[in-house]
């Protein structure tokens, strides 16, 4: 039980914003448990009002019955209504929260974790939880309603019936205590595997024209049927347990009817009941017996939301990209930056970085180049405050201060990655995508010193152009001129180019160039091996490092 604790308390910490929703969830369930052991005793009176049993008037037990289904259908109506908002809600404050911890988190650590396996968790871990958070509860309550007013009300009707469902409804949930271990185990694995095939799933998609070059299809199509083939072994696994479960609960069940078949009959034989009492028990084996039988099957919905919170925690105990410093919007008296004797290496591996120091003045153009892999885009995220260090200290003098260069100094920069990252969305939001409000004069200047201005002003749609998945609709070259203009769009004082006019044509890198050193106020670091920039810039940094 210590193991469970902890995902145990995450999940009741969720809980606690939608509890009056969950309230009212469990306050409807548990009266419709009512209403149905009421339901068995009305349907009494009216087959033995209609044999003679008693002396109450048929159409009166009738009407009865009637305003018992109307409620019964009223209540469940409402409860699907309630339900579906509840979990609609807790799934989007989950996945939010969870999306925000993956955004807040320090980027080598969620770099570890392939996207499609964090998509596994914003998505299906997500939808396992909010689903067992709204039904787990109200579920439990309302078939422990059932129970007791099943058992009582067959007690009165017939007691010692009534003691031997009292002997066998335990049974069934001590039984399923049995494989709980083994289904979250499974649980855990299967929601792994489906990560791992999601995540190859993605990069197959993204990469359909690498695959198609080098004909390629075959292949894939056989790593994703190996994946999903073990994928669906462990869910074969899993559901074999839980229908030797389900087995084992429905010969009970069903059991229990033919029990009360026969022990009905033979009092009715008798004369020591009627047949409404007979249709009553039959009715209330479905409250008293059965409700054993759902509540074992919460238990695999349990587990199942232990392991998916487990895997979401995993997620939040990752390092987060903080920061003792308050966030820095003043830059105006930026003067340089300095990077003194700093080492790093990725995972502790071979040093990307060794005793490197450079200084970087207001307004100068520094131009980064040397070998794939020396660690020239490193530089760039050392800077940026994304990775730290293991030596040496990066920092800025502002406001003749000098301040480490981490999150709280991003603002001083305006980057531009590899791969430029477009979003899906239209070339407006795009280029305003670092702010809140939109100037489109703003936009059009950024989109002119880019140099791509002429290319959006001639599209149908012209800023309003919707751009697919990466940027679809436009090519390499312009994509990078479209990023180029975010970065001046976000008009901070320094420009990280990391390749960033790669794909351009020399006219028109030179051109851009031009345009930003012709704003004065600007410090650019481009990393670059065109001959043209390096001797464009007035500062080249030629990072070599023993290996």
């Amino acid at each position: 039980m210590m193991k469970n604790s902890k995902p145990l308390k995450w999940i009741f910490k969720n809980t606690k914003p939608h509890i009056l929703k969950l309230i009212i969830l469990t306050v409807v369930s548990c009266m419709m448990s009512v209403l149905s052991v009421l339901f068995a005793l009305v349907s009494k009176d009216v087959i033995d009002a209609a044999t003679g049993a008693n002396n109450k008037i048929f159409t009166d037990e009738v009407i009865k019955l009637v305003i018992f289904l109307v409620l019964q259908l009223a209540f469940q109506s409402f409860l699907a209504v309630m339900y579906n908002m509840t979990v609609g809600k807790i799934r989007m404050t989950l996945k939010t929260s969870l999306f925000k911890t993956i955004l807040k988190k320090d980027w080598l650590s969620v770099n570890n974790y392939h996207t499609g396996e964090l998509s596994t968790r914003l998505t299906s871990d997500i939808n396992i939880i909010s689903e067992a958070i709204t039904d787990i509860v109200p579920s439990f309550l309302s078939l422990l309603t059932s129970i007791i007013l099943g058992i009582v009300t067959l007690y009165k009707l017939e007691p010692t019936f009534a003691l031997i469902c009292l002997c066998v409804g335990p049974v069934i949930v001590i039984a399923a205590r049995f494989y709980r271990k083994k289904f979250k185990a499974l649980h855990k694995e299967f929601q792994e595997t489906d990560g791992l095939t999601r995540s190859f799933m993605q990069d197959s998609l993204k990469s359909t024209l690498v695959i198609k070059s080098f004909q390629n299809e075959n292949k894939i199509i056989s790593l994703l049927n190996k994946l999903q083939f073990k994928n669906y072994k462990i869910s074969i696994k899993r559901n074999n347990v839980s229908i030797l479960a389900n087995i084992m609960f429905y010969l009970s069940v069903n059991a229990g009817y033919y029990l009360a078949i026969a022990w009905g009959a033979y009092r009715i034989s008798i004369g020591a009941i009627t047949f409404g009492t007979l249709t009553a028990m039959l009715n209330l084996i479905g409250d008293a017996v059965t409700p054993f039988k759902s509540i074992s099957s919460l238990f695999p919905k349990f587990y199942q939301a232990l392991a998916s919170s487990e895997r979401i925690i995993e997620i939040e105990q990752l390092e987060d990209d903080t920061s003792p410093n308050e966030t820095i919007k003043d830059f105006e008296n930026f003067e340089c930056i300095n990077i003194n004797n700093v080492d790093f290496s990725y995972n502790d591996e071979t040093e990307v970085l060794k005793d490197f120091s450079l200084t970087i003045n207001k307004g100068d153009f520094v131009a980064i180049n040397g070998r794939s892999g020396i660690g020239k885009s490193t530089l760039l995220k050392l800077m940026l405050g994304i990775i730290k260090p293991q030596k040496g200290i990066l920092t800025a003098n502002i406001n003749n201060e000098e301040i480490i260069l981490d999150k709280s100094t991003r603002g001083l920069f305006s980057y531009v990655p590899q791969g430029n990252m477009i979003l899906t969305g239209t070339i407006k939001e795009n280029i305003a995508f670092a702010t809140d409000k939109i100037d489109d004069e703003r936009i059009i200047e950024s989109a002119k010193i880019a140099e791509i201005w002429d290319v959006i002003k001639d599209l149908p749609d012209g800023l309003d152009t919707k751009l697919g998945e990466d940027g679809m609709g436009l090519s390499e070259g312009q994509i990078q001129r479209l990023a180029i203009a975010r970065a001046m769009y976000h008009n901070s004082k320094i420009l990280l180019f990391d390749e960033a006019t790669s794909a351009l044509d020399k006219k028109t890198e030179m051109k851009i160039l031009s345009n930003i050193r012709s704003l004065n106020d600007k410090t650019l670091i481009i990393v670059s091996h065109r001959e043209e920039v390096l001797k464009f810039c007035s500062t080249n940094v030629n990072i070599c490092v023993d290996k």
